[in-house]
């Protein structure tokens, strides 16, 4: 087995036993952990200092794997599934089976990703993986994985220590219902 799959199957054993890890998405460092566990997600929250007013990101390498969690019209769906120059999040409505404790107002914010090493964990995991920027409430977000070490790494259960991607900044943003550009 070579280093990649020791260190993924690592991740995922943390993952599914409460943890949460940082990791390199395609612009700055995230804090993830499995969507379905309301403490996890609930620990994230205590780690970074803020509420769940400002919700998750979840991120997914297809439409499929959170297709229970939403409710899109045929207008919503074409519109989310249409490849952007750059990483775009959408608020979505979540269905009524959508976790309570990663909806906003009715609503989830969804990013697609292709970024191999996000889609083997979502695969691992069988579902998407919560993503917020790895970062204290008001701060910036953390650009490598020496800066989440020094942050808050002690209250970590796992840094992936890769680079982040190709952007400087965090995803756009925009509420699919509204059509609105909440961050560009």
């Amino acid at each position: 087995m070579n280093q990649f799959s020791l260190e993924l199957k690592k991740i995922h054993k943390i993952l599914v036993n409460g943890g949460v890890i940082a990791y390199p998405t395609e612009s700055v460092f995230g804090l993830g952990c499995d969507p379905s566990n309301k403490q996890a997600v609930a620990r994230i929250l205590e780690i970074k200092n803020r509420t769940l007013e400002k919700g998750f990101v979840l991120l997914t390498p297809s439409i499929a794997r959170i297709s229970g969690w939403v409710k899109m019209d045929k207008k919503q769906l074409k519109t989310f599934s249409s490849p952007s120059k750059r990483p775009t999040t959408y608020i979505v409505p979540a269905s009524v089976v959508a976790p309570k404790w990663l909806a906003v107002k009715n609503t989830l914010a969804i990013r697609l990703t292709n970024d191999p090493f996000i889609k083997s964990i979502s695969d691992m995991l069988g579902l998407p993986i919560v993503s917020t920027s790895a970062n204290l409430h008001g701060e910036n977000p953390c650009k490598s994985a020496e800066e989440v070490q020094k942050t808050m790494g002690s209250q970590l259960d796992y840094i992936v220590f890769k680079q982040t991607g190709p952007f400087n900044n965090p995803s756009t943003i925009v509420d699919l219902s509204s059509g609105k550009t909440i961050r560009p």
